[in-house]
């Protein structure tokens, strides 16, 4: 039987190969279970060799694959509650605030149902839900088409109900972050609102995990270091702390679970 070092790198083989490979194709072509495989997977992606997607893996070409909401939550689930509780922490009673859609932004909902007499527009529809029922919290919604994958808000219906407002801050998940690509997502008519919303808020600040360092997708928000605060983990790369702090934009790091 193959070594794990070496069923790792035939994977990666045949990803690369193929252009996809389904979990219980690879179990049966290295004969182990699909335990195994997820486990190697998990590895492959961590490691930058692959993205993980339905139950198979695609080859990491540096542009990131999308994922549904679904596939998004149960991707460091952990880290973006942290991400999330600090990002809370940069609102304040009195607030006028923008919460992009994505999971790490229904965290930062989570974590600020405490605070109150706080005005929430959002476009995500899992977000409006979380805040719902929360005392002290008005929630405002574009409206627009809604990207069931994503369960968000976007188009030129959105980006009217936008228009007409200002903010004090926006919180902006983003799908890749790349020093020369910039901040970028998969959806042309969410990175047009999302530019919208920068445009009208006072105040900048990108929330997003290590793993969307050094991945692109293929519409930009934003150019690299063109916001004010980002909060992140500690698996950011140095040079990109590095290349934040030069251009003066304030980098909040959580630990990772050791």
């Amino acid at each position: 039987m193959k070594s794990a070092v070496e069923r790792r790198m035939e994977i990666i083989n045949v990803v690369n190969r193929d252009g996809k490979a389904r979990v219980e194709d690879l179990a049966a072509l290295f004969n182990v279970s699909s335990v195994t495989i997820r486990s190697d997977l998990s590895f492959l992606e961590n490691s930058g060799y692959v993205v993980r997607s339905h139950g198979a893996a695609i080859p990491n070409t540096g542009v990131v694959a999308e994922l549904t909401v679904h596939e998004k939550r149960r991707h460091n689930p952990d880290i973006k509650t942290r991400i999330g509780q600090a990002a809370a922490k940069l609102i304040s009673s009195g607030d006028t605030i923008i919460l992009d859609s994505g999971t790490t932004a229904k965290e930062i909902a989570s974590s600020l149902k405490s605070i109150g007499n706080v005005v929430v527009m959002t476009n995500g529809l899992d977000v409006a839900m979380e805040l719902a029922s929360a005392p002290g919290i008005d929630v405002l919604m574009p409206g627009g088409i809604l990207r069931k994958n994503a369960l968000s808000f976007s188009g030129s219906q959105a980006e009217q109900g936008l228009k007409n407002y200002c903010f004090d801050k926006l919180f902006l998940g983003v799908d890749g972050f790349d020093l020369r690509a910039g901040i970028t997502t998969h959806n042309e008519q969410e990175a047009s609102l999302n530019r919208l919303m920068c445009d009208i808020s006072e105040q900048v600040i990108a929330v997003a995990d290590s793993s969307k360092f050094g991945k692109r997708s293929c519409h930009m928000i934003r150019e690299f270091g063109k916001i004010d605060i980002l909060v992140t983990d500690s698996g950011i790369p140095d040079e990109y702390v590095e290349g934040l702090r030069d251009m003066k934009v304030e980098v909040i790091i959580v630990e990772k679970e050791s």
